[in-house]
């Protein structure tokens, strides 16, 4: 573990206990529209804040992931390939795998913002991507996904959001996410696919319902 990932397992870090993300619905492995459950606003009403290191082992809680799904003026999407052994990702498993989205922990600096979910989500965007604000055309929260099916995801739940920019010419501010194209929904599908790519489980679960949207 190198000392940058050992940096961020010491960080407190926005958890929300199960008790409360499940209490009228069963745990399972789902993706949900908005309009389903408003896991957003059962975050924001009962987050706490753990040390990351904990918080990566203990399955009685959830950590809150924003997860930007970013799309340019011609419905292309940003699509990247994580680095390998040298990679910042904490989880080895994760390496030099093929991703079309971006996100993060919301961590403790945070809890002061409006909403923490979406205020950190635009500032995170610009200080990976270096997307201006400025150049956001929209956002909005579409779904929320919970996976039981491995270790990494039975401790997260994702609060994706489709992110329209008007710039990708853009200079990544962030190594880590260096190899990276826009790409049309058509390629994507043949990279999601394909077993010439290893495309992430996430990025798996969330193509249906981007092609869903790009198709219309």
């Amino acid at each position: 573990m190198n000392e940058v990932v050992k940096d961020k397992m010491k960080r407190e870090i926005m958890v929300v206990a199960n008790k409360f993300l499940f209490s009228d619905i069963n745990r399972e492995s789902k993706f949900y529209n908005q309009y389903e459950i408003d896991f957003e606003n059962i975050i924001l009403k009962n987050y706490e804040y753990m040390v990351r290191g904990q918080a990566e082992v203990n399955f009685d809680y959830k950590q809150p992931i924003w997860y930007a799904v970013v799309i340019n003026k011609n419905d292309e999407i940003f699509v990247y390939k994580r680095w390998g052994a040298d990679s910042n990702a904490w989880d080895s498993r994760l390496h030099n795998k093929i991703a079309f989205w971006v996100g993060g922990h919301i961590e403790k600096e945070d809890e002061n913002l409006e909403n923490p979910l979406e205020d950190s989500m635009v500032r995170e965007i610009e200080e990976e991507l270096n997307i201006k604000p400025k150049d956001i055309k929209s956002f909005r929260a579409i779904w929320y996904i919970n996976n039981e099916t491995d270790e990494v995801s039975q401790v997260h739940i994702w609060v994706a959001y489709l992110v329209k920019v008007s710039n990708s010419n853009f200079e990544l501010l962030d190594w880590e996410l260096d190899n990276w194209e826009f790409v049309n929904i058509d390629v994507l599908e043949k990279m999601v696919y394909s077993d010439d790519y290893d495309t992430e489980t996430w990025s798996r679960i969330l193509f249906e319902p981007i092609k869903k949207i790009l198709k219309k």
